[in-house]
């Protein structure tokens, strides 16, 4: 390369500092990069194609930066904002509430639609509705969530899309047809085999959101606190342990009261969550929270529907059915997903691996 080139790069590089300091932060490497494709183009055409490119580079720059900082101004005071809405002191009943929203709706509007001839008498369009309002909360939330980094209580929203995409994709890549469906056997093989599917799938997930995290400017220092603190992605999938509990009750008709009650020890596991220091606590209530929610809805199953389910096995003359199975099974894989993550300081990315392998 020649030394007008040369001397235009370094200019280039200087020229950076005039930039906003979260611009010079997140994209100094990424501008110099295309600014140095640019100038190999521009060398390419001769000297005029080198006037070229600092004519149109003068020319836009006072542009640029007028629309940056101005871009940073109004940001800073919609951060100012955001954070005083959903940034509070770990702990706090803030951060708490925040938290224990997707858990209350829910399972709210559910729990109240689902009371003996409660559901029979809405309308078609006021359900897709409310459903969609339900929705679009929990969107909002998550959004809002993001804005801010990615904090605790953003963990179990984060928990339901992660859950959520990753059964829709078994779902469209035909796993679930596969083995309820097409494979003949036992029927609890077929179902252990999907639940171990569901557990790999959803480790698999967790890694790439991890190696993803590192790679973008918005997520890097939710990477810095999960190297810090592994069991937020516990407390992710306990967001995702509560829509499967919630799918529990799926079949079952006038369950509104359970559903209502089930909610309540989930609360609990997050509240104890936030409010607890040492993270085999933590993992401890989440489990003990679940299990007790399983317990509801086993009760809901046995009481309300199991007498339609057929039997899979007898063990000690007491018939186990394919609701009760699984529940059970359902039960093994959302505990599996609170201690799951626990394995990823492993993964060859995290700063402890790395620190064990230097």
């Amino acid at each position: 390369m020649n030394s007008p080139a040369q001397w235009l790069i370094r200019m280039y590089a200087k020229s950076l500092v005039l930039y906003p300091r979260s611009i010079r932060v997140d994209f100094t490497d990424e501008m110099q990069a295309v600014f140095n494709l640019r100038v190999d183009d521009a060398t390419g055409r001769g000297l005029w194609g080198l006037v070229q490119l600092v004519t149109r580079e003068l020319i836009n720059l006072p542009l640029v930066l007028l629309a940056l900082y101005a871009r940073e101004r109004r940001l800073s005071v919609m951060q100012k904002h955001l954070n005083r809405w959903f940034v509070h002191k770990p702990g706090s009943w803030q951060e708490v509430l925040l938290a224990c929203l997707p858990f209350l709706v829910l399972f709210l509007f559910p729990g109240i639609f689902s009371f003996n001839g409660v559901e029979d008498s809405i309308p078609a369009a006021l359900g897709l509705g409310l459903l969609v309002l339900m929705v679009l909360i929990l969107a909002l939330l998550g959004i809002s969530g993001l804005l801010v980094k990615l904090p605790r209580w953003a963990m179990p929203y984060a928990g339901v899309l992660m859950s959520g995409m990753v059964f829709l994709i078994l779902i469209l890549l035909g796993v679930s047809s596969l083995f309820f469906g097409q494979l003949s056997g036992a029927w609890w093989l077929r179902m252990v085999l999907f639940e171990i599917i569901s557990l790999a799938a959803l480790t698999a997930t967790m890694i790439l959101v991890v190696w993803l995290a590192q790679r973008f400017p918005l997520t890097r220092s939710f990477f810095k606190q999960v190297q810090e603190d592994w069991s937020l992605f516990s407390f992710a999938m306990y967001g995702g342990a509560m829509v499967l509990v919630l799918g529990m009750y799926e079949d079952i008709s006038g369950a509104g009261l359970y559903i209502l009650i089930t909610a309540i020890p989930l609360l609990l596991g997050a509240w104890g969550y936030l409010r607890l220091r040492a993270v085999h606590w933590r993992i401890l209530a989440m489990s003990l929270a679940v299990t007790v929610a399983m317990g509801v809805t086993l009760i809901a199953n046995i009481q309300l529907m199991d007498w339609a389910s057929p039997v899979e096995f007898v063990i000690g003359g007491l018939g186990i059915t394919r609701s009760v199975l699984s529940i059970l099974l359902t039960w093994v894989l959302c505990v599996a997903m609170l201690f799951i993550p626990m394995l990823l300081p492993q993964i060859p990315f995290s700063k402890p691996a790395q620190e064990q392998m230097a």
